[in-house]
Parts: C-alpha cells; sequence; structure tokens
C-alpha cells in the first residue's frame, strides 16, 4: 500500500457547535483501502500553496459527490430548480483540477466529480435535467445507495468498458448533467433511452474519467464497482 489517493473533501454547515466541518463518506475511503491504496482526505482549504503542496504529495485524485456547482462558472444564471451550492467546495475543486492537471496526476470524478471536470475544461451542465430534457428517468433513485437501479450503454475501447462491456447497471443521485461536453473529452456511457451523459473520459496523454453514478456506495456488494477503483490504482502505480 504505497500509494496515496486524494479524495476532495466537502463541508458541513449545520453540524452542532460553532466550527464547519471537514468531511467525508467512509464508502469512498473504503472502497480506496479494498483497492490497496492509502486514502487521504483533501480538506476545504483556501490557501493556494497548502492545496498545490497536498496535491503535489499525492499519487492520484478522486472528486468526491457533492452540491450543484455554482451557474456562473458556466456563464448562467441560476435555474429555478437548482439545489444547494458551496463556493467554498468550487473553488477547491477547481484547484485541485487544476494542480493535478498541472502535475499529470491521474483523476477520477464520481457524480458531482464528473461535473465539475467537464466545468472546469469549458464545458457546460443542465442545472435540472427533468424540467431542461426530456428525460423520464428518474435520475434521483428513492431506493438505496448499494442498489443499482438504471441501465447505462458503454463505449467500446473505453476504461469503463474493459470492466463492464456493453451495458450495465448503476445507482443513481443526480439532478443535474452535462450538456454540452468539455473539448478533449468523450461521452464514454450513456443512460438507455434519454441519453444522458454517465460517464466521459479524456482523449489525451493524461487519464480523466468523470462517472455520474457513485460507484463507491455499489461496491461492497458489487465486484465489478470495485474494479473501478481497483482499476484507478494500477493506472496510478503505472503513471
Amino acid at each position: 500500500m504505497n500509494k496515496l489517493i486524494g479524495i476532495s473533501g466537502s463541508i458541513n454547515y449545520e453540524c452542532e457547535g460553532i466550527y464547519p466541518q471537514n468531511f467525508i463518506s467512509t464508502a469512498y475511503t473504503d472502497s480506496v483501502l479494498t483497492a490497496g491504496a492509502a486514502p487521504i482526505i483533501i480538506p476545504i482549504c483556501h490557501d493556494d500553496n497548502a492545496i498545490k503542496k497536498i496535491v503535489s504529495s499525492l499519487d492520484g485524485i478522486i472528486l468526491s459527490g457533492g452540491p450543484d456547482i455554482h451557474p456562473s462558472l458556466f456563464d448562467e444564471e441560476p435555474h429555478k430548480n437548482i439545489g444547494s451550492i458551496v463556493n467554498a467546495r468550487d473553488i477547491l475543486d477547481f484547484k485541485i483540477i487544476k494542480y493535478a492537471f498541472e502535475m499529470k496526476k491521474p483523476i477520477l470524478g464520481i457524480c458531482r466529480g464528473l461535473q465539475v471536470i467537464n466545468v472546469f475544461f469549458g464545458g457546460n451542465l443542465y442545472q435540472d435535467i427533468h424540467s431542461q430534457t426530456k428525460s423520464e428517468i428518474q435520475h434521483q433513485q428513492k431506493a438505496r445507495g448499494d442498489l443499482a437501479t438504471h441501465s447505462i450503454n458503454i463505449k467500446a475501447d473505453s476504461f469503463l468498458h474493459n470492466i463492464f462491456g456493453d451495458k450495465t447497471l448503476i445507482n443513481s443521485f443526480h439532478h443535474q448533467s452535462i450538456k454540452d461536453i468539455a473539448n478533449s473529452f468523450e461521452a464514454i456511457a450513456t443512460s438507455i433511452n434519454d441519453n444522458i451523459v454517465e460517464a466521459i473520459e479524456y482523449k489525451e496523454n493524461h487519464f480523466i474519467v468523470g462517472l455520474q453514478w457513485h460507484p463507491e456506495m455499489l461496491a461492497e456488494k458489487n465486484s465489478q464497482m470495485q474494479e473501478i477503483f481497483n482499476s484507478f490504482v494500477k493506472v496510478v502505480e503505472n503513471n
């Protein structure tokens, strides 16, 4: 276990006491540990030098799920159905991506992580799938997170195809999604029937993959979902 995987933390402003709390779901850290690497939580931090030093010490980055991204970051005003926004999280994630990209660190984005990757590199989002598209699929499932609920098609010769083949079932906890994909990225998975982008991959010589679902919630009971983290750690080891 000699590789360090940084996981972007989130912040809780509704805790008891005076100070906000940095936190991350244990499902992320468990999945990284099972894959044979050591997880490090990257806290909300406003010091550029500190963030750069943290990223430089890591071997790979996981951008975790969380609140909606501020629409000003893709030149839009807030839609009436937008959810909670945390500016500190947007700033942190942008800085993590910037430094990780400059340092050629492999990046795996999960849910919000996919969306923030797309926005950072110049793409945009549907701020609310169900009022801005014709989708009839429930992308905010009411079932438990460890239950996969809808299907996706997977592009051949992609990171995901090596794990799942042409199709798989995923869980779904998002009301935003990619509208226009950033330059140098391609969709490698889309949901069946409505073609919502469910995964993207960077086309140049740098490993950046984003997933719209939460494989960490499924990984304990689903070996293929755990294989996402296993394969990511192998990429990190070979980087």
